[in-house]
């Protein structure tokens, strides 16, 4: 009798589910700071039959509820479009990589859904995203400090001074902390307490140097208007002047200690600023120039392929011939709608976008009839989505950061979720 007691007491406390949720918190860490590719994708394949194993402990448990039903069919037919392109790509090996890569995305969709089903956690993702949003601060200035890299990026072993965090490259970072700035920002509307602001904007400080030593110009002028808006409808005379006080002591503190690197980012958003209007009178192959021209080669390969697209990840394989030329050897299509209009067509990018706008609608609702703290936390989640407009623009893909299905399970998860997080309206 003590013994079955025993047993029960501890199978409670280590059940199957806990273990999955520590799983799911570890998988997701891995992918928002991927120290290794591999890893995180061993980790991933190693929770389906975990997942499934879990679905037959638990069969009341149902594997997509309503609120999941949308996206997951879209994902599914997603892959399902994808497994028939097989058969008009060109490149069929690349065909079948990206079916494989969408459904990873169906997996971690379903599987973060399922885990933000639990109000504990979900009432907590906006401050695992603020917490690795710092992370890419604290580790781009960490880089530029030591001109180190992590081993993912490509600089990795060579003293260069743009940081790229834990990503490949320098947009692929500068995309991510673009899209994370929101659950930095509205910290102190959540949390109003003196060390939260100023760590805020000291950390939003940073991040803008980190962006403008980037040389991203797509996310300097995305964060530009978003701190403008910000600081325009959402704050009072005083912030302004606590703001412009803090920025000045920075200043001053840098301008004592490191002059040089003051001069150094001076210089840099100097010649940034400059070079936006010296590319957009050039006739020359410029970065702007070469973007339109994605446009234009990426609308020309959709209406060849009477608008089904070329196949999963025959995109750069179409640009790879004298395409090329016409955009200076770059043959990815920087820009997530592009890529998927130029592989797989008009229906999908449909759906897509379909999805994209009803999270943009439901989540301005929850706005809208919200007060207090949780109507700021909606901001969060409704502005964050938006900046993922330029997010997705930046990178020349980000179909390999699979952690945009587990930012999409949250989103997905909060615009459908009715209890609230915060139960006063401060």
């Amino acid at each position: 009798m003590v013994a079955t007691l025993f047993l029960k007491e501890h199978t409670q406390k280590f059940s199957p589910r806990i273990m999955i949720w520590g799983l799911a918190i570890l998988l997701a860490f891995l992918e928002f700071f991927r120290f290794n590719y591999s890893l995180s994708t061993l980790i991933t394949f190693a929770l389906v039959p975990i997942a499934i194993a879990f679905i037959f402990l638990y069969p009341r448990t149902p594997l997509i509820r309503k609120e999941e039903f949308e996206p997951v069919l879209f994902l599914l037919f997603w892959l399902g479009y994808s497994l028939c392109s097989y058969i008009w790509a060109q490149d069929r090996l690349l065909a079948a990589d990206y079916s494989l890569l969408i459904f990873r995305y169906l997996f971690l969709f379903m599987f973060f859904s399922a885990v933000f089903r639990d109000h504990r956690l979900l009432s907590k993702l906006h401050l695992f995203l603020a917490f690795i949003a710092f992370l890419y601060i604290v580790t781009g200035i960490w880089e530029i400090l030591t001109l180190d890299h992590l081993p993912p990026s490509r600089f990795y072993g060579s003293k260069f001074y743009r940081p790229t965090g834990p990503f490949y490259g320098e947009n692929n970072m500068a995309a991510f902390m673009l899209l994370l700035t929101p659950f930095l920002l509205f910290l102190p509307k959540l949390y109003p307490k003196l060390w939260v602001k100023i760590g805020t904007i000291i950390g939003i400080l940073l991040s803008t140097l980190i962006i403008i030593i980037q040389e991203a110009r797509i996310a300097m002028l995305a964060m530009a208007a978003f701190l403008l808006w910000f600081l325009t409808f959402h704050n009072r005379v005083h912030t302004w002047l606590f703001v412009f006080l803090l920025i000045a002591l920075i200043v001053g503190v840098v301008n004592y200690y490191a002059p040089s690197l003051l001069h150094f980012g001076l210089n840099m958003l100097s010649r940034e600023i400059s070079s936006l209007e010296n590319e957009s009178r050039s006739v020359r192959l410029s970065s702007i120039n070469i973007r339109k021209q994605l446009f234009w080669e990426t609308f020309d390969l959709a209406f060849l392929s009477n608008l089904m697209g070329v196949g999963g990840g025959n995109y750069e394989h179409y640009m790879d011939t004298d395409r090329e030329f016409r955009t200076a050897g770059i043959i990815n299509p920087h820009n997530w709608v592009l890529e998927i209009l130029g592989n797989f067509g008009i229906i999908i990018l449909g759906g897509f976008l379909y999805i994209y706008i009803k999270w943009l609608y439901l989540l301005y609702k929850k706005v809208h009839i919200s007060r207090g703290r949780e109507k700021y936390l909606g901001l969060m989640y409704l502005s964050s989505l938006l900046l993922f407009i330029a997010t997705s623009s930046l990178p020349s893909s980000i179909r390999w950061n699979h952690l945009i299905w587990i930012y999409f399970a949250g989103i997905n998860a909060y615009c459908h979720n009715q209890k609230r997080i915060y139960k006063d309206n401060l």
